[in-house]
């Protein structure tokens, strides 16, 4: 029997927390990481080649291994659900000036400069008509050709993030809603990923790895909000109950 435009699901109230970051082993801020954004997301730390600092948790950046995510949310969770990841490759490192050594036609190039190039010039290039000139933004070259001014671009890096897939460690469910201790609340649940990539060209075996520096990861988890779930004096949780 086909459903009639209507699912019934069980979990109520369930909420997406979703994050980006930049991977950033040599940042002087000690946290593997930089540029955070996502609301719910209260740190994110990874292996740092620099003194381990603390985060915006008032936590100290437990310098995991490489290829480790460590994942410290603003808030606790009642269940975890499953999540989806993503990378944004990093550019090539090798700057191009659009006034001299000029852009080739066909070819990917993102914005790392923009300078005193005009958004003409940059139009000229192949930017999309519409599209402000700013960096990080990338474009396929019309033609063969150069632009004034004092822009810069890069193509993306060989390897792009060197990174073939990303899974979460143990179980998510265990960790997401921390017990409050001491004088501190300790509100804020934690999850563990890995990246993963080939140990090298010859062999497949999949490794943990370090995505490629200047990579920006994207993503997110979707779980139910604690504190939306009244709890009984067994533990039980019990969830409002809505209609008839």
């Amino acid at each position: 029997m086909i459903n009639r435009g209507h699912f019934y699901c069980p979990h109520v109230k369930p909420v997406l927390i979703d994050c980006n970051f930049v991977v950033d082993a040599s940042n002087a801020n000690g946290l593997g990481i930089r540029s955070l954004k996502g609301q719910g997301v209260q740190d994110v730390f990874m292996h740092t080649s620099s003194t381990p600092a603390v985060g915006n948790s008032g936590l100290m950046n437990p310098n995991p291994g490489n290829g480790i995510i460590i994942v410290k949310f603003a808030e606790n969770y009642n269940r975890y659900y499953g999540g989806f990841s993503g990378f944004v490759s990093p550019v090539s490192g090798t700057p191009i000036l659009v006034a001299s050594a000029g852009v080739t036609a066909n070819l990917l190039y993102t914005i790392v400069t923009v300078g005193t190039t005009t958004q003409a010039g940059w139009q000229s290039l192949g930017l999309p008509a519409g599209v402000t000139a700013a960096v990080g933004a990338t474009f396929v070259a019309t033609s063969t050709t150069t632009a004034t001014g004092t822009g810069v671009v890069e193509i993306p890096a060989a390897i792009g993030s060197g990174i073939v897939q990303m899974d979460v460690i143990g179980d998510p469910n265990t960790t997401i809603n921390p017990i409050p201790m001491g004088q501190s609340p300790h509100v804020g649940g934690w999850l563990f990923a890995r990246c993963l990539a080939a140990t090298n060209s010859s062999t497949t075996t999949l490794v943990a790895t370090a995505p490629a520096a200047g990579s920006s990861s994207t993503s997110g988890r979707k779980s139910s909000p604690a504190r939306l779930c009244p709890t009984t004096a067994t533990g039980e949780c019990r969830w409002p109950r809505t209609g008839r």
